[in-house]
């Protein structure tokens, strides 16, 4: 049973005063419009100090130095997360533990000026896991108690298109794949036919003693991974299965980190990195092909193997078939072990390549944002306790890495490429 209901983001909007501004680049999408032309791109940088956010533009992620001194927008919030659907804006949101968060979208006006798109809206739930599907940013929480009294997950949809209008709806959960068990849902691919693969997280029922954010509960299938496709309204189309690897998802306190997406050719990876202990799987990855109904049998990628024992927490795609991985620090894990050293991943020829040349050491790096795809590089914000936040540009084809865009602040949050 799905359930929905449409809250326009204006009803939620608060005051521009709250955002000072003190001076100051795929897929099209809203922005905003001031009606003087022009035409052009600008990388988009979340830097951040202190509680506060500061949005800033560059021309260049490869060299030079940028600053919130004086530049950007200020905006009194720090956000959770960023993401992006196209190149004309970034969605900002906040995960409040529960509690209302504060979501805004900015891009560019025709200007080339930072500027926000649609309205701010409030998220009511709290969301484990968020993505880009058709027009829209999906934001989802599983293992919530609907309205009819079953165990489902909340879906957000805010439309780009609409000043941000946001639709909530809601699926059951319960016996999602017919073996009696509660799905939680991890990741979003938009496959472009109006539908959207989502990883699952298949358990018994959590113990509500357990506390915490999380919605699973003991794992007893976890040499198993399951994929669903679900359409706009949240009807389930198809639901994929194997048993050659463990569920596809990254596990950190109550979040679930994707561990799905698709190459250039519409092929979608499923990757595993074997978080649940009891899985005798090692971490790996399979594939869907474009349009498929179910997974390619032919094509298995032992990663655990390659990496030398080494299992991943997170996984971006960054152009043709190479993938990033996310990678812990240690054989032994946790849901809070560090994860800061990285390899490039070469899908079709199940090559493995650590990113060292060029990049700090693991125990150097203190933070690190959200990594950005574009021009068949991928450009990396990385904090060290030596240096400023600096963008790392990694060549996948080399796996090696050059410092690039110096950011003087606290911390980088994310980056993007907007269009005006």
């Amino acid at each position: 049973m799905k359930h929905l209901k449409t809250m326009n983001g204006s009803a939620w909007a608060m005051g521009l005063a709250l955002l000072a501004v003190v001076g100051c680049s795929k897929n099209d999408g809203p922005g905003p419009d001031d009606g003087n032309g022009g035409s052009g791109e600008k990388y988009f940088i979340a830097a951040t100090a202190g509680s506060s956010t500061y949005l800033l533009t560059a021309d260049d992620l490869e060299s030079g130095t940028a600053t919130i001194v004086g530049q950007g927008v200020e905006i009194p919030r720090s956000y959770t997360m960023w993401v992006n659907n196209g190149t004309k804006a970034s969605v900002g949101l906040i995960y409040a533990q529960g509690d209302p968060g504060i979501g805004i979208s900015y891009g560019l006006d025709a200007s080339g000026n930072l500027a926000p798109v649609g309205n701010e809206f409030q998220i009511t739930s709290r969301f484990t896991t968020y993505g880009a599907f058709d027009k829209y940013v999906i934001t989802s929480v599983s293992g919530q108690t609907l309205t009819d009294g079953k165990t489902g997950s909340i879906f957000n949809f805010i439309d780009l298109e609409n000043h941000n209008t946001m639709t909530q709806k809601d699926i059951v959960t319960e016996n999602f794949t017919g073996n009696g068990q509660l799905a939680t849902f991890s990741g979003i691919v938009d496959l472009g036919n109006g539908e959207f693969l989502t990883g699952l997280v298949v358990s018994e029922p959590k113990d509500p003693s357990q506390g915490g954010g999380g919605s699973t509960g003991p794992v007893t299938h976890p040499d198993s991974v399951w994929v669903a496709a679900l359409d706009a309204n949240l009807n389930v189309k198809r639901i994929y299965r194997d048993d050659r690897i463990s569920y596809a998802s990254g596990r950190f306190r109550s979040q679930y980190y994707s561990q799905i997406d698709s190459d250039d050719q519409g092929n979608v990876y499923v990757f595993s990195g074997a978080f649940e202990s009891s899985t005798t799987k090692p971490a790996g990855a399979l594939r869907i092909n474009k349009g498929a109904t179910d997974f390619d049998q032919g094509y298995y990628f032992n990663i655990q193997e390659k990496s030398g024992g080494y299992r991943f927490r997170k996984v971006w795609h960054i152009t043709e078939d190479y993938f990033l991985l996310e990678v812990y620090n240690d054989l032994e894990y946790g849901s809070q072990t560090p994860a800061t050293q990285y390899a490039v991943v070469k899908m079709e020829d199940k090559t493995f390549n650590w990113v060292t040349s060029g990049f700090p050491g693991k125990d150097e790096i203190t933070a690190t944002g959200l990594p950005f795809a574009d021009n068949g590089k991928i450009y990396f914000p990385v904090t060290t306790a030596s240096a400023q936040p600096t963008v790392y540009v990694i060549d996948p084809k080399t796996a090696t890495a050059k410092a690039g865009l110096v950011v003087e602040a606290e911390g980088v949050a994310a980056l993007s490429r907007f269009e005006y």
